[in-house]
């Protein structure tokens, strides 16, 4: 009986033996692109509601840019819908009456935004707090009513 034992032990072993693997190998290429972007968001600008316009009023659109880091971005604001073809912004009643206003970058109000010169910054990846500051000057009266304008604000990067 051992011998048996033996040699079904003997058996079990060369069935058990495996063949010798073969292998071979390939190499993946792996990479990503990162592309420049930037998204830019205004808040509401209101001067508020007035009954004469024989002051200046000032009012601010706290303003973000969000761009990829070290992307190289400028800030450029139109001159509104109401504009026509020309580069006085204005903010118009539903009756065709208008009232002149002017959108700066600064809070002195010296620099004002155009279509073609702006502000410049660098991406970070992170939100990037810029303000949109404004100004209706004195001017004439005007009928009541609401005055409204669009104004696009454009981030070329």
């Amino acid at each position: 009986m051992r011998k048996i034992a033996i040699v079904l032990a003997a058996s079990a072993a060369v069935v058990a033996t495996p063949a010798l693997a073969q292998t071979a190998t390939g190499t993946v290429e792996v990479s990503l692109n990162v592309s420049s972007a930037c998204s830019v968001t205004a808040e509401p600008l209101s001067f508020g509601s007035v009954t004469a316009l024989d002051a200046a009023i000032d009012a601010s659109s706290p303003t973000t840019v969000k761009c990829t880091p070290n992307a190289n971005y400028t800030v450029n604001v139109g001159y509104g819908s109401n504009a026509g073809s020309g580069t006085v912004r204005k903010l118009k009643s539903s009756a065709g009456d208008e009232v002149s206003y002017a959108l700066y970058t600064d809070a002195t109000r010296t620099t004002e935004w155009t279509p073609t010169s702006g502000r410049t910054g660098v991406g970070n990846g992170s939100d990037q707090s810029m303000t949109i500051y404004g100004r209706v000057p004195s001017q004439a009266a005007v009928p009541a009513g609401n005055y409204t304008d669009s104004v696009v604000v454009t981030v070329t990067y």
